[in-house]
């Protein structure tokens, strides 16, 4: 820790001889390094964004209305922004920071138009995001859900909630000294400016300057790319917990800030405002980390980027480019950011490897890996007896083993543990009879509900394969999407049918290929890769179908996806084909071995010499190729190539390929179980519309189905070594008491 200070203390710099030693350097030094590219490399960008936009669209740009418009126009965007680096610092990645700007947003709206009094309703917005905050908290450290998997569900659930509370209205008529808050101008800067400056500065000295911001750094330091909670940080004594809870908090309370400025700027309550603001702050909070701060996530760095994107955005506006131009760059400067901060991020110096190589060898760090081998043995003999019909391990010693009867075999097979998925499926199918039977219990229905899933169950067990290896992948309804419209622009411009069904599933796998260079070269985390991608591939789709549905396609095509054998359409037959081809793939060869073995342990697979760049380049490919062929399927269904159609199945599918996980194979993502899980959330929504429901439905049944499948996977794989270790300590702590 003197190193670090020294080093980061401005005039102070580690010699480069002994370690410790430091030496005062002058202001030629500290002034080369202030302006050193890799560390103000926004500032650069800036200047030359405006150097060009200056040339290339001076009367609009160079101009004062511009300047001000754009510096009270991103106060909310850096507001939010700013919000997000305490939960990001702190290793949390929350995706759900869009939908609760949006929340915030419509919530203070309908709380003042029920003449709620304009300071109890600020108030109660606020407490409502530090309430997303505490919900998310609860299943990230109590639930034990990854938290962007956490954080996406949570996502679908505000987006439910924005949708009720609104009725998928605007709400207008809002009283006008409320639109004062957002408009009114001090010096000629609108108060948002001021107020986002205030929450920056205070956030600024939490982190910079007390114990609890170097807690938060200290979670951070030590979290890998799924989110988990910091072990280093945990042995040093922060409480991780606790930090994730303020980290949280405080990041859902800005974003209720930030929504209702936004309303009061807007003088309207817009229920779809939210979800835009997802990539352009994770770009600004990640390519701040590359500012200032030695890769470190900082305020003034994330306030500096924000800035400088938007005035890309707006400089693209004003030359009139089209209106998807924002969405690539955004996703381009996401990419941008993480693979910079990446590329930022130092080495380890000589006194931190030496450090790390302590900590790794003290008696806690031996006994966690002894441990952790316990586990993993324990993990595999009960997978190898498990998958062995007939056989199951013995009590007494490790590796003896056992010929069981069938009514074992039979027991284990329609345990609840096993098959939960058929159990809730049986009693969704009975509450639904009981509730609404003259529509739910007719053959049409049923026939509608297989054919209309096929789709999205293809998407599901093609994203089997890269979630198996560990890859999670946020672009799979954008390539979704991107299938449906490119096949239909390929037909409407006469390619022969074949040929436009071979260049969609190319252009899938194409997709894959661009994720895999962007997580195995360039270092981006998955679920931010491909977050990334799917922005880029919205901006894609929007280009190709400029942003209209593509009708008039052949005839033939359609039957494609509407045609029928034994009453059954052929998209059915399709999936199924797949599925199968996969579950041989995954459960009968090498390559599957590859794929579970990468995602089990990357590092350990690397040493049993697997390869897990080929294996992920595989997996990514297989998923994209899949994710095209679902879109064109879409697409003859519909006889229409519509852009929106592919974001709508990221939810569904991801809670399919969880709650799969928890069938058949004892907690280990598979094929079949995604079948099942995949028809079983389909009867639910099903079932609910039939119902009469509202249309927010889904989106409630698909975020709660989402946290229940990956809470409920986190349980099923619970190893019983826990159990065996938790019993042994209690056993001797009682020998202790005696």
């Amino acid at each position: 820790m003197q190193t670090t200070d020294r080093v980061m203390s401005p005039g102070w710099a580690a010699d480069g001889g002994s370690p410790g030693v430091v030496r005062e350097v002058g202001w030629p030094v500290r002034l080369r390094r202030a302006v050193a590219f890799r560390n103000v490399s926004a500032l650069y960008l800036l200047v030359l964004m405006v150097v060009v936009f200056s040339v290339w669209v001076p009367d609009t740009f160079l101009t004062s209305g511009t300047w001000r418009s754009l510096l009270s126009d991103q106060a909310v965007t850096c507001l939010v922004a700013v919000g997000l680096v305490v939960p990001t610092a702190a290793g949390v990645i929350d995706l759900a920071i869009g939908a609760e700007v949006g929340l915030g947003a419509i919530l203070v709206a309908r709380l003042l138009v029920g003449h709620v009094p304009t300071p109890v309703a600020v108030v109660l917005s606020l407490l409502a995001g530090a309430a997303v905050g505490l919900f998310s908290w609860l299943m990230i450290t109590k639930a034990r859900v990854p938290s962007f998997i956490a954080t996406l569900a949570v996502s679908s659930l505000l987006a439910a909630a924005t949708a009720w509370i609104s009725s998928s209205q605007q709400i207008v008529d809002l009283p006008a000294g409320f639109g004062r808050l957002g408009t009114g101008q001090l010096f000629g800067i609108t108060y948002p400016v001021y107020v986002m400056l205030g929450v920056a500065v205070l956030l600024w000295y939490v982190l910079e300057r007390t114990p609890a911001g170097r807690r938060v750094y200290a979670t951070g330091g030590n979290v890998d790319a799924m989110g988990g909670s910091s072990e280093a940080a945990a042995l040093a004594g922060v409480r991780v917990s606790r930090v994730i809870l303020f980290a949280l908090v405080t990041s859902g309370a800005v974003a209720g800030l930030a929504g209702l400025l936004l309303t009061s700027q807007l003088s309207t309550g817009d229920p779809t405002v939210g979800p835009g603001y997802l990539l352009p702050v994770i770009a600004a909070v990640f390519l701040g980390s590359t500012q200032f701060r030695g890769g470190r996530f900082n305020i003034w760095g994330t306030v500096v980027a924000a800035y400088t994107l938007a005035v890309g955005v707006k400089g693209l506006q004003l030359a009139g480019l089209p209106i998807w131009i924002p969405d690539l760059f955004n996703g381009a400067a996401l990419l941008a950011a993480v693979g910079l901060a990446a590329w930022r991020k130092p080495p380890l110096t000589r006194r931190e490897a030496i450090l790390r190589l302590i900590r790794n060898n003290t008696t806690t760090a031996w006994a966690a890996r002894r441990a952790r081998r316990r586990e993993l043995i324990a993990r595999a003999t009960t997978t190898d007896t498990a998958e062995t019909p007939g056989w199951a391990a013995d009590g007494g010693s490790p590796g003896v083993v056992r010929e069981v009867g069938w009514p074992v075999r039979l027991r284990r097979a329609v345990a609840f543990r096993n098959v939960s998925a058929l159990y809730l499926l049986v009693l969704m199918v009975v509450v639904f009879s009981v509730w609404v039977p003259d529509t739910f219990l007719t053959s049409g229905t049923w026939r509608s509900l297989l054919s209309d899933q096929a789709v999205t169950c293809l998407v599901a067990v093609g994203l089997v394969v890269p979630t198996a290896a560990g890859v999670i992948d946020l672009a799979i309804g954008a390539e979704v999407g991107l299938g449906a419209i490119l096949v239909a622009r390929l037909l409407v411009g006469h390619v022969p049918t074949p040929v436009a069904v071979v260049l969609s599933l190319l252009a899938g796998a194409a997709v894959g290929l661009f994720s895999w260079l962007m997580i195995t070269k360039a270092r981006v985390p998955s679920f931010i890769a491909t977050l990334a991608v799917s922005s880029l591939l919205a901006a894609a789709t929007a280009w190709i179908s400029s942003s209209q549905q593509i009708v008039d396609l052949p005839a033939g095509f359609g039957r494609l996806g509407t045609g029928q054998l034994l009453g059954i359409t052929y998209p059915v037959y399709v999936m199924l084909g797949v599925a199968v081809l996969l579950w041989y793939v995954l459960e009968r060869t090498p390559a599957g071995r590859r794929v579970y073995a990468t995602g089990g342990n990357a590092q350990a697979a690397a040493l049993a010499g697997v390869r897990p760049s080929r294996v992920i380049l595989f997996a990514l490919v297989t998923s994209g190729a899949v994710a095209g062929l679902a879109g064109l399927l879409l697409t003859s269904q519909l006889s229409t190539g519509d852009p929106t159609v592919g974001p709508g199945y990221l939810l569904p599918v991801i809670a399919a390929v969880f709650l799969g996980s928890t069938q058949f194979r004892g907690g280990r993502f598979n094929v079949w179980g995604t079948v099942v899980a995949a028809y079983t959330l389909a009867v639910g929504v099903k079932g609910l519309q039939l119902a009469g429901l509202p249309i927010w439905i889904p989106d409630l049944f698909n975020g709660a189905a989402l946290l229940a499948a990956v809470g409920l996977a986190a349980w099923r794989r619970t190893p019983a070594t826990r159990v065996r270790d938790g019993k042994k300590s209690r056993r001797r702590t009682h020998v202790r008491d005696r």
